[in-house]
């Protein structure tokens, strides 16, 4: 009898640090949300902008600001942020495409990611230190957040 109870706390307890572990961070930015990716943990947060970051030259920002409608705005405003835009390419989001716009600033490779939620665009960026080849797929944690977002 004694045996019982002490499987079936062992048990239980195996079962709720399972849950614990299966469940993803999430943050919030405007009205929408996403899953933090593994290794980033919140390094500041606005109503419109959330700042996450696994060190000093690995950052992801997710930024909904009120002005930005269209993909032209989201560049138009990033440009006038002071980014210089070095071209564009296709992403693939493990299966989810989306165009990617790389830009340069104070010495990081900037890419950003526009995708529509709801009435808003969102702009997610991955800053890397410039040189750096930046992972791909499952790889990238932008991948996480591109997938999530809602």
């Amino acid at each position: 009898m004694k045996f019982n109870k002490i499987f079936i706390a062992l048990l239980l307890l195996i079962v709720a640090s399972s849950i614990g572990i299966a469940c993803a961070e999430e943050a919030s930015v405007a009205d929408h949300k996403f899953t933090i990716p593994d290794g980033y943990k919140i390094l500041n947060t606005t109503d419109d902008t959330v700042i996450l970051t696994q060190d000093d030259d690995h950052v992801i920002i997710v930024i909904v600001p009120e002005e930005v409608k269209s993909d032209a705005d989201a560049k138009t405003y990033l440009e006038n942020q002071g980014y210089k835009f070095l071209g564009d390419e296709t992403y693939d989001a493990d299966g989810k495409i989306v165009q990617q716009h790389n830009y340069e600033k104070d010495g990081y490779t900037v890419m950003t990611y526009i995708i529509p939620a709801g009435s808003d665009q969102c702009i997610v960026t991955f800053t890397i230190p410039a040189g750096e080849t930046a992972p791909e797929g499952a790889d990238n944690p932008v991948t996480t957040v591109l997938n999530s977002i809602s």
